[in-house]
């Protein structure tokens, strides 16, 4: 059956995918567990339609270029606004919150969609409008999950401006927030860049497990404390995760070095 071919050659290209180093072909028989001929005619199909490579210097097999123009047409096409609106809709009716999608820029979070409150909660923003990464939530959410040394990269030159009494001023300070980010799962602004805004984010991640949006809760204080919305992070994160899940996203797995 058709069913059986499409079956077996996504097997194929798993062991392919996942395997830590090029496989040959006497690897991929026996990590598939299908017969040689079977195998055989299997890489032949790839090959045929670029899915796989064959190194003939190795005699090992790659993943080819067609998956990867598959995931990359992927990621161009989607709209991560219309994926992440029922969770953010959700949010907003379980806490009567402002929620809102941000997407990074620079050492800057963009705010794409914003879903306001039934009731005033202060200051209305608008999408479009922009945050220094150090002294919001969505900031810290997106870069706690890059590799130490770009963030210590991308930081090198940025000014982490005070703006109230409770802001990050200096990248030592930033970097071990940002620790505590990555344990947690979301990140926190408590009143750092307006002394009545508070907010909890949590990151979106794509198929290689970078950060590349963030969910964000936000209200004011003292309609609300910071306790009280981090007694929110758990629907937060799910909400996130449910959105990574719909791109084909992973979290990371492994600790950022």
């Amino acid at each position: 059956m058709q069913s059986s071919i499409v079956q077996k050659v996504l097997v194929v290209l798993t062991v392919i995918s996942e395997a830590q180093k090029p496989l040959t072909f006497s690897e991929i028989v026996t990590k598939c567990a299908l017969n040689k001929s079977t195998v055989h005619r299997l890489l032949a199909i790839c090959i045929e339609e670029n899915m796989v490579r064959f190194d003939p210097q190795s005699k090992a097999y790659f993943l080819g270029p067609r998956v990867f123009d598959l995931v990359k047409n992927a990621y161009s096409g989607f709209d991560i606004q219309a994926i992440a609106l029922d969770e953010m809709v959700s949010l907003l009716d379980r806490f009567g919150a402002n929620v809102t999608l941000g997407i990074p820029s620079g050492l800057e979070v963009v705010y794409l969609r914003i879903l306001e409150a039934p009731h005033s909660l202060g200051g209305v923003q608008r999408p479009g409008m922009r945050e220094p990464v150090h002294c919001s939530a969505s900031g810290k959410a997106l870069l706690a999950f890059l590799p130490e040394k770009v963030a210590l990269s991308k930081l090198s030159d940025h000014e982490f401006t005070q703006f109230t009494p409770r802001t990050i001023t200096n990248a030592a300070d930033f970097l071990s927030c940002l620790s505590r980010v990555r344990d947690q799962g979301f990140a926190t602004n408590d009143r750092e860049e307006y002394e009545h805004f508070l907010g909890i984010s949590a990151p979106i991640f794509n198929y290689v497990g970078e950060a590349i949006a963030v969910l964000n809760i936000w209200s004011v204080y003292p309609q609300h404390s910071i306790k009280d919305l981090i007694g929110w992070s758990d629907e937060l994160m799910q909400s996130a995760d449910r959105v990574t899940d719909l791109i084909g996203g992973v979290k990371p797995s492994e600790p950022i070095h």
